[in-house]
C-alpha cells in the first residue's frame, strides 16, 4: 500500500514541503531533512514534466513520497506523473465534487477508473506490473481555496478516494475579498467549515504553513492539520540567508 496514504488514513501527521525550483539537486537536499513528502509545484513554479521526475528520484532515494500539485484537473498531465512514479497528486482549485470525481477516474486503473496500462517507470517499465496495478493507489489531495470550495467541502471529502482537504491560505482570503489576512472572522469560519468537513469523513486536514517556524508548525498540528506544507525551498532559501546578512552585516 502506497505508505503516504496508509499514514494518512491512520491519522498520523505527515509534513511535507513545496519544490518550485526546478532543481533536483535541491529537491535530494530537502529529501535529507526527514519529510514524509515533497511536492513538486507545477501551478506557481517552473517545473515541467521531465523536472518533476528528476525531483521524484531524488526523493525516493531517501524515502521520501514524491507528490505533484497540478496546475489545473488536467486527467492527461496527471496521469503522465503517475506513469513517472507520483505517489499523489495535489489539485488546485476543487469546487465541483462531480467533476472532480471524474477527474479521480482518470488516475485509477479499471475497472475502477479510466487510467491508460502501460509499461513505465511507475511499474519498473513492467518488471512490476502486477504489484503497481493492483496495489497502488494514488493520495489524492483537493485543494479547498475558494468560497465555492468551502460549500462544496463535505460533498468533496465523502468521495472515496480522497485522503486529505488542502487549505490554499492565500487564495480563500482572497476568495474571502481579504487577500493575505488571516486573521477575519470569514476565515476563521471557513477554516472551522473545511475541518469539520474532514472529521465527519474522517479525511485529513491539510494546510500551508508558508513560513518555516517550528511554534507555527506546532500550532498547526494542535489544530488537528495532519497533511502540512512546510514552507517552500525559495522561500527557506530566503529565511536562511536573510537570517545570515542580518547576523553578518552590521
Amino acid at each position: 500500500m502506497n505508505d503516504l496514504k496508509r499514514r494518512l488514513a491512520a491519522g498520523e501527521a505527515t509534513i511535507g514541503a513545496w519544490l518550485t525550483t526546478a532543481s533536483d539537486e535541491v529537491a535530494e537536499i530537502m529529501a535529507t531533512l526527514g519529510f514524509h513528502w515533497l511536492a513538486v509545484d507545477m501551478e506557481h513554479g517552473s517545473a515541467g514534466v521531465r523536472e518533476a521526475l528528476a525531483a521524484f528520484r531524488a526523493a525516493e532515494r531517501h524515502g521520501v513520497a514524491p507528490m505533484v500539485r497540478l496546475p489545473s484537473a488536467d486527467p492527461y498531465l496527471a496521469r503522465r506523473l503517475l506513469d513517472g512514479g507520483a505517489a499523489g497528486l495535489i489539485v488546485p482549485v476543487v469546487e465541483d465534487p462531480v467533476a472532480f470525481s471524474g477527474f479521480i477516474r482518470h488516475c485509477l486503473y479499471p475497472s475502477n477508473g479510466r487510467r491508460g496500462v502501460g509499461l513505465s517507470r511507475c511499474n519498473q517499465w513492467g518488471d512490476q506490473f502486477s504489484e503497481y496495478l493492483t496495489g497502488f493507489s494514488p493520495v489524492i489531495v483537493p485543494q479547498i481555496e475558494t468560497v465555492a470550495g468551502v460549500a462544496a467541502a463535505a460533498a468533496i471529502a465523502a468521495l472515496p478516494e480522497v485522503d486529505a482537504l488542502f487549505l490554499g491560505p492565500y487564495d480563500l482570503s482572497a476568495s474571502l475579498g481579504s487577500a493575505g489576512d488571516f486573521t477575519t472572522p470569514a476565515y476563521a469560519a471557513a477554516i472551522a467549515e473545511v475541518k469539520a468537513a474532514c472529521t465527519v469523513h474522517g479525511k485529513a486536514l491539510g494546510i500551508h504553513q508558508v513560513h518555516p517556524d517550528p511554534q507555527e508548525l506546532d500550532a498547526r498540528l494542535a489544530e488537528g492539520a495532519r497533511f502540512i506544507a512546510y514552507g517552500t525551498d525559495a522561500i527557506a532559501i530566503r529565511h536562511a540567508l536573510k537570517a545570515a546578512r542580518r547576523e553578518g552585516v552590521q
